[in-house]
């Protein structure tokens, strides 16, 4: 089991095969799959408490209805682990909270029956055999509260939403890895081998390996061996609503394809978001990400033109039954991560820039980390690798913003 503390002089490792910097829900996972690797790990975690960060910000959703096929495979798998986690990590019992109710992405246009049979079609020809096309009609036969105006959806059951620290926490302890805490790293040492190790405010740790998993504080640790990545950084608020009997508990996560404004059920109320619902500009990492109260309105407004009964929820909601909370997004340009080596400096490795899509796809993404690490997962094998950039060969993805 992963041994989780704040290192003193007497605990505090001189040396590791692997070092994981971030203990989010990717450096958790890191840790995991390296030890399943044989791998001797140490995470690095600057703040009190593991998934404190952006893990904590998250709207812990996951879904496989993407366009691309690399995306499609990887978020399959990493919900087959969301499905059977106690079993993955050997902790019999261990509960994430998992609620399978489904991902509706629904629209008013009125050429959203053609645009999503086509979509669907392709999504299918790709492996995501279970995704479905429904009409305005079959949308409120299944979900009667929603709009008259829906003119076409798409539908997933096996999509949904989890807790995302029990998913930090579990993939912790059921890792052999050692999670320093309080333990901010500060130089990262290169030598003419590469990689030679990590300078941190309790010490120095030796190494030849390191995986940088620090969320939106990536690209600063970065710099510290002279690597400057593609990455950008965007606040993203989200926000719950506590409960009210107009909310539905079975809804889906579900969300307007015209807008991307979106909401899920949350023990009793809901969590609601909006990319587009402010306009925001790339911005330094952060700790602690201010909100808008400005933001909260605008979202509510957007998703009861679909969802009705969200007139009523926001016609007595009062400001004590409003939990708003904000974190960043790490987005590529290609708004799909970067995973495995870095090529100029020998040891570096990268588990970054997922774009929002960080919770969901935490597991098979670390997993083909470490995969480059024991050399198992070849470079010409591997979709997400850092020489996408240097080869020209970036596509923007379809995916964007979407949740």
């Amino acid at each position: 089991m992963g041994n989780i503390i704040v290192p003193d002089t007497q605990t505090f490792p001189s040396q590791a095969e692997v070092v994981i910097i971030g203990g989010g829900v990717l450096g958790a996972a890191t840790a995991f799959y390296a030890s399943q690797a044989g791998l001797d790990a140490v995470v690095l975690e600057m703040r009190d408490s593991l998934g404190s960060l952006t893990t904590a910000a998250s709207e812990e959703c996951f879904r496989a209805q993407f366009s691309e096929p690399e995306n499609v495979a990887m978020m399959k798998a990493s919900i087959a682990v969301f499905e059977n986690f106690a079993e993955v990590i050997g902790i019999p019992g261990y509960d994430i909270n998992l609620h399978q109710q489904g991902y509706l992405f629904f629209t008013a246009d009125p050429s959203g029956p053609e645009k999503l049979q086509a979509q669907v079609a392709h999504q299918r020809s790709i492996g995501l055999d279970d995704v479905e096309f429904w009409t305005g009609d079959e949308v409120r036969h299944h979900f009667p509260w929603a709009s008259p105006l829906v003119t076409a959806a798409t539908w997933r059951a096996k999509d949904g939403w989890l807790s995302a620290h029990e998913l930090t926490y579990g993939f912790a302890k059921g890792s052999r890895a050692r999670f320093l805490l309080r333990t901010k790293v500060t130089g990262l040492l290169v030598d003419n081998l590469g990689v030679a190790g990590v300078e941190t405010n309790r010490g120095t740790i030796a190494t030849r390996t390191v995986v940088i998993a620090a969320g939106p504080f990536s690209g600063k640790v970065a710099q510290l061996a002279g690597v400057e990545l593609p990455l950008t950084l965007l606040r993203r608020q989200k926000f719950i609503v506590a409960p009210h009997p107009e909310i539905p508990q079975n809804g889906p996560m579900t969300i307007d394809l015209n807008s991307g404004a979106f909401w899920r059920p949350e023990v009793g109320g809901a969590a609601l978001g909006w990319a587009d619902a402010l306009p925001e500009q790339p911005a330094e990492p952060l700790e602690k990400v201010p909100t808008e109260w400005t933001f909260p309105p605008l979202v509510l407004e957007e998703v009861m033109k679909l969802s009705p009964f969200w007139e009523k929820v926001a016609a007595e909601l009062k400001r004590e039954d409003v939990f708003l909370s904000a974190g960043q997004y790490t987005i590529t340009p290609d708004h799909k991560p970067i995973l495995g080596p870095y090529p100029d400096v020998p040891g570096l490795f990268l588990n970054v820039g997922y774009s929002g899509h960080g919770v969901m796809g935490s597991p098979e993404g670390s997993r083909y980390v470490v995969a480059t690490i024991t050399g198992e997962l070849r470079p010409e094998d591997n979709p997400f690798s850092y020489e996408r950039f240097a080869h020209g060969v970036v596509v923007v993805s379809a995916e964007k913003m979407v949740l």
